[in-house]
């Protein structure tokens, strides 16, 4: 990022003071609790949404979008009965992809992030850390302001925000924010020691009557095992590069960290309760990991997969089929094997202690983690998909305003001339196609609204980008996926009637071809020949579908995974009912 993206970013004249506010109106500590009572709360948490509104819908089973977050965090305050005991957290990297954007990306993504900070404000934001690409629009779109106490307030200006403590469920939560010291960097500012700046503002929560402290660090999980272990917070949550999500509690001293998946797919939820009379202000609280029952489900796949080993060495050791075998048998110790058959008897005994149904700890202050997948079973929250339609339509409005046309035909070189004029000569081929679902691709994007979205339309027309192809509102007779997609652009071959020497297009088409648009992200299934099974036949390289022989098709592999994505939505469902 270079400082130039930095142009924008203001000066405050003071350093920020610390606020103390439940939400309404400023307070001076928290409120005290009934001795012996029990409160709690409900914390979501994201990290590195990176502007990503919803998932792509190609894949079997797209994690993701924010109506189905929305929807969440409703069901769980209507489910808990206290409307003011959930909120939700982000850890930083909210608005922006990583990686850069192009001039023509720019006006699409800054609406994107507009939209994300205005409805993450909207679900309930407690408070959100800085990360580096949250200011590649400068402080003018930078919304809302953020938690990054390490960073200088003449560097960052009004970007950032003092920490405070707000009353969730009846507890007295501070949230302070760790910002990426790669902001302080790009805007050429000496920004505060990280593990200094978090000390003196968890100390300053806790001084407040914070009496759950929340650190939410834009660094990756290194940085955040530090600050975990000596600034005094009770959870961290890491907010870089963290990929998959962590889907266990880690504990690191007294405190603990957490991570969600990046892009919304997996949120983070954390369930606090605190049980028994008031801490006195400024002391650190006790929290235990009470597991859960994900976290149990987890134990029972790894002792699952433990005894699968065990079993397979105890029948290989006590009963050697083989003369190599009866040789490892005879060096084996006796004690050895005893010692492995009471690990198994102790995992066995375990297994069964977690098929009983979860319970709370039975004394104690507690929390529990898990990780939500945000799938396609879960409800979306109308309103929202309401506000997204409207976003698609402001984002094709002003793509199609700074739409240009693909570059021209150049003297000698193919271009794109669309399906139309290989119909006439290859009309079996051209039924073929009809039934593939290269056929429907444009239609999907149409019925999705994104046909004006660049994250989206290359893959849905032919000769995206290309000379003599096609563009972004000029894709008139290149619509979908033709031929020329998969043989090359024809117009040689036309003029040619097919009998050029040498042949103007490929006949076989390699899999790197296809690899620009059957990525892990978009198609998840996807496997060459098996897929090539599905597009060729009858009229359309019959002689290749021959060759390919009996397997797999790319149909049968999609719908097996769309049945297991189906599963795990069942049993997410199941699983949440009371």
């Amino acid at each position: 990022m270079t400082s130039s993206r930095f142009a924008l970013l203001g000066r405050v004249g003071a350093v920020c003071a610390l606020i103390l506010c439940n939400g309404r109106g400023l307070v001076g500590a928290a409120s005290p609790r009934a001795a012996g009572g029990e409160r709690r709360a409900v914390l979501f948490y994201t990290a590195e949404v990176h502007g990503a509104v919803e998932p792509c819908g190609c894949t079997s089973d797209p994690l993701g979008d924010i109506s189905r977050l929305a929807a969440l965090v409703e069901d769980t305050r209507k489910s808990t009965g206290d409307l003011g005991g959930v909120a939700l957290l982000d850890a930083g990297g909210l608005l922006y992809p990583e990686g850069g954007l192009s001039p023509r990306e720019r006006p699409s993504a800054d609406l994107r992030a507009e939209f994300l900070a205005a409805q993450f404000e909207r679900i309930g934001l407690l408070g959100s850390a800085l990360g580096e690409t949250d200011l590649v629009g400068g402080t003018g779109l930078l919304r809302p302001a953020r938690l990054a106490s390490n960073l200088p307030p003449a560097g960052v200006g009004q970007a950032v925000r003092p920490p405070r403590v707000d009353k969730v469920g009846g507890i007295a939560i501070g949230v302070l924010g760790i910002g990426d010291p790669a902001v302080a960097d790009a805007v050429h500012a000496k920004g505060e020691e990280m593990l200094a700046a978090a000390r003196r503002d968890v100390d300053r929560l806790r001084q407040g009557g914070a009496e759950v402290v929340i650190l939410l660090a834009a660094v990756e999980k290194a940085p955040a095992r530090r600050l975990a272990r000596d600034s005094g917070a009770d959870i961290v949550v890491v907010g870089k590069r963290v990929g998959a999500g962590m889907p266990r509690l880690e504990r690191v001293g007294r405190a603990f960290i957490v991570a969600p998946s990046d892009e919304m797919q997996r949120v983070g939820r954390l369930d606090i309760v605190l049980r028994g009379s008031p801490l006195s202000v400024g002391a650190p609280l006790q929290l235990q990991d009470a597991g859960g029952a994900d976290v149990a489900l987890l134990r029972r796949q790894e002792i699952n997969r433990a005894l699968e080993r065990l079993e397979l060495d105890l029948s290989r050791w006590t009963r050697p089929s083989a003369k190599s075998d009866a040789a490892q048998a005879a060096d084996t110790d006796d004690g050895f094997i005893a010692a492995k058959r009471r690990e198994k008897t102790e995992l066995e005994a375990e297994k069964k202690r977690l098929d009983a149904p979860w319970v709370p700890p039975a004394t104690g202050s507690y929390l529990t983690n898990t990780l939500v997948p945000l799938r396609r079973t879960l409800r979306r929250d109308a309103k929202m998909v309401a506000a997204m339609k409207k976003l698609d339509q402001r984002i094709a409005a002003v793509n199609l305003k700074h739409a240009s046309p693909p570059p021209p035909p150049e003297a000698g070189r193919p271009f794109y001339v669309g399906m139309d004029r290989c119909t006439s000569c290859h009309a079996a081929a051209t039924r073929f196609w009809k039934g593939t679902v290269h056929a429907h691709a444009w239609k999907t994007l149409v019925q999705g609204g994104k046909q004006a979205d660049y994250k989206c339309v290359g893959c849905h027309v032919t000769g995206f980008g290309q000379v003599g192809g096609s563009s972004l509102g000029f894709t008139k007779k290149l619509e979908t996926v033709q031929c020329e997609t998969c043989h090359g652009p024809g117009s040689a071959h036309v003029a040619g009637e097919g009998n050029e020497e040498p042949l103007a297009i490929k006949r076989d088409t390699p899999e790197t071809v296809c690899l620009a648009c059957h990525t892990e992200q978009h198609s998840d299934t996807f496997k060459y020949e098996p897929y090539l099974r599905d597009i060729v036949g009858p009229g359309h390289g019959p002689a290749r579908r021959q060759k390919l022989g009996a397997g797999a098709t790319g149909h049968e592999l999609r719908s097996r995974a769309l049945a297991q994505a189906k599963l795990a939505g069942a049993a997410q469902l199941k699983q949440a009912k009371p």
